[in-house]
C-alpha cells in the first residue's frame, strides 16, 4: 500500500498539433510535419515518448539537432529488431518443446508429467495447474476436443501437451525435471550444460513475452541474466550481462545447432547499420 496521498492525474488531451509544439517547444525539430501527424496518430505519442527520452535532459528539453524523423526511424529499426528476434525465439522454442516432449517420454512413458518425475513438487503442481488452464482456454481446438471426445486422462500425451505450453511454462518444468541424465540430454543438443541451458530457456522466455506486448526492446537490459558458456565468454559482454547484445548471442548460438545456416547475429547488425543505430545501447562490443 502507497504511504502518501494519491492525486489526480494533472495532464490534460492534447491534440496532435499540441503534442507536436509541445515537443518543438522542448528543443525537438521537424522536417515534415504532416508525416509527423500521421505518425502520432497511428503510433501513440506516450508510445514513442519511450523511444525519445533517452535524449531528454534534467530540464525536460531534448538534446540539440534532435528531429522527430531521428525518433521514427529508432521506432522502426526496433520493431524490425523485434520481427527478427520473434521468429528466432519461436524457433528456439518449438525446438526445446519438441526436445522436452521427446525425450521425457522416452523416459518416462506419453504421461511423464507427474510429481514423482519432477524434483520440486510445490513448482511442479503449479505448473501442471497453470497446463491445465492453458488447456482449458483453448479447449475448442481441434485437436484438445478430440482428445476429451475420444480419452478419460486429464492431460493428453506430453506432444500434445507442449503444443499449449507457453514459453515460460516449459522453461519451468524443464528446469524442475528430476531425472538428470534426461536434462543433460537435452542440454547437450544445443551444446550447453544443465544450469546453463535452464537460465538461458528462462531468459529467452521472458524476452519473447516482452517482444510479445509490443514494448520497446532495442536499449532495454534484462534483470533476467543467463550463465555464459565457457565458448562464448570471448564474444559475451560480461559486463552488460542483462544486455541485449548478449541475448542475441546466446539465441543466435542455439539457432545454429537446430540449423547451421541461421544468420540472426549478422541480420540485426546489418539492420542496425542499415538504421544508423548506435550497437553500442544494446551492449554491443
Amino acid at each position: 500500500m502507497t504511504s502518501h496521498t494519491l492525486l489526480s492525474y494533472p495532464k490534460s488531451f492534447k491534440t496532435v498539433d499540441e503534442q507536436i509544439e509541445l515537443l518543438k517547444s522542448r528543443g525537438m525539430l521537424f522536417q515534415d510535419e504532416i508525416q509527423a501527424k500521421n505518425h502520432l496518430l497511428n503510433l501513440n505519442y506516450y508510445r514513442l515518448s519511450g523511444y525519445w527520452l533517452p535524449f531528454k535532459k534534467s530540464d525536460e528539453c531534448f538534446e540539440t539537432n534532435l528531429h522527430f524523423e531521428d525518433i521514427i526511424n529508432l521506432y522502426f529499426f526496433d520493431s524490425g529488431l523485434k520481427a527478427l528476434l520473434y521468429q528466432a525465439l519461436e524457433t528456439i522454442e518449438i525446438s526445446a518443446k519438441t526436445k522436452f516432449a521427446y525425450y521425457l517420454s522416452q523416459a518416462h512413458g506419453s504421461h511423464p508429467l507427474k510429481a514423482e518425475n519432477f524434483t520440486n513438487t510445490y513448482y511442479f503442481d503449479q505448473s501442471y495447474s497453470k497446463l491445465l488452464s492453458e488447456i482449458q482456454r483453448q479447449k475448442d481446438r481441434d485437436f484438445i476436443k478430440h482428445y476429451r471426445e475420444n480419452y478419460s486422462d486429464d492431460l493428453p500425451p506430453l506432444w500434445v501437451c507442449v503444443e499449449v505450453m507457453t514459453f515460460g511454462l516449459l522453461s519451468q518444468l524443464t528446469k524442475n525435471i528430476k531425472n538428470t541424465a534426461v536434462k543433460r540430454l537435452i542440454a547437450r543438443c544445443y551444446d550447453l550444460d544443465m544450469r546453463i541451458f535452464d537460465s538461458a530457456l528462462y531468459h529467452l522466455s521472458t524476452i519473447r513475452n516482452h517482444i510479445a506486448h509490443h514494448s520497446r526492446l532495442y536499449n532495454q537490459t534484462s534483470e533476467i541474466t543467463f550463465g555464459i558458456p565457457k565458448y562464448l565468454e570471448d564474444q559475451c559482454n560480461k559486463d552488460k550481462l542483462g544486455s541485449l547484445y548478449n541475448t542475441i548471442v546466446i539465441s543466435d548460438f542455439i539457432l545454429k545447432k537446430i540449423d547451421s545456416k541461421s544468420t540472426l547475429l549478422a541480420d540485426v547488425e546489418q539492420l542496425a547499420d542499415k538504421h544508423g543505430i548506435d550497437k553500442s545501447k544494446m551492449g554491443f562490443k
